[in-house]
């Protein structure tokens, strides 16, 4: 990619997080990026197609190692249980380095996503449904207690991993302890992964 096109979309991508969409006009990208006024239209044939390939950007990060981590079943307990933090602590990372397109996403999501097409989540999607896949592997090997909904297990830890980035400025001031800190980040982590897997209390309700 040209490094024209590279800065526009890390200009668009901070502008985009802080004013939405409507709030950000291509002339405001262009002229923060020191751009021609029609750098934007040249190299992604308008705002709207800039928006989507940021908005793909976010799936197409966590997707080769949502594959490299989860892609095979798991083979035992302790396999399955490592892979799953594995997979929790990237994506975390993965978040923490731009949680500007986390802020752009969740703001889309909340509206329907009425500016791009499905194409441009496919990734998204994509990298979701592989945890989803290795779960449903885990469950077809006994390592899932029975009654457990996979598809709910892996909407908790990504609403878990999402919010916490989302609201880590506030958390931190808050309770002077958030994500943002590597030592907490690893024990939060932990604790998130072993709540989903093992769960807290002693005995099950029946």
């Amino acid at each position: 990619m040209a490094k024209t096109a590279e800065e526009l979309l890390r200009v668009a991508t901070g502008l985009f997080a802080q004013r939405g969409y409507d709030g950000t006009s291509v002339r405001d990208i262009c002229k923060a990026a020191g751009a021609n006024v029609n750098a934007v239209s040249y190299h992604f044939g308008g705002k709207q197609a800039l928006y989507a390939q940021i908005l793909g950007r976010l799936g197409d990060q966590r997707m080769e190692g949502a594959r490299r981590i989860l892609g095979d079943p798991p083979q035992d307990s302790r396999d399955f249980a490592t892979r799953m933090l594995l997979h929790a602590e990237e994506t975390l990372a993965t978040y923490l380095r731009e949680p500007e397109l986390l802020i752009i996403m969740m703001a889309e999501f909340s509206q329907g996503f009425p500016r791009v097409d499905e194409s441009a989540l496919a990734s998204f999607y994509e990298q979701h449904q592989v945890l989803i896949d290795f779960l449903n592997a885990a469950r077809r090997r006994k390592l899932l207690r029975k009654g457990v909904d996979p598809d709910i297990v892996a909407g908790a830890l990504q609403e878990r991993l999402t919010y916490q980035v989302l609201y880590a400025g506030r958390i931190q001031a808050m309770y002077g302890q958030s994500v943002l800190e590597p030592d907490y980040r690893r024990h939060w982590v932990r604790q998130t992964v072993e709540l989903l897997l093992f769960g807290a209390a002693r005995e099950r309700l029946d």
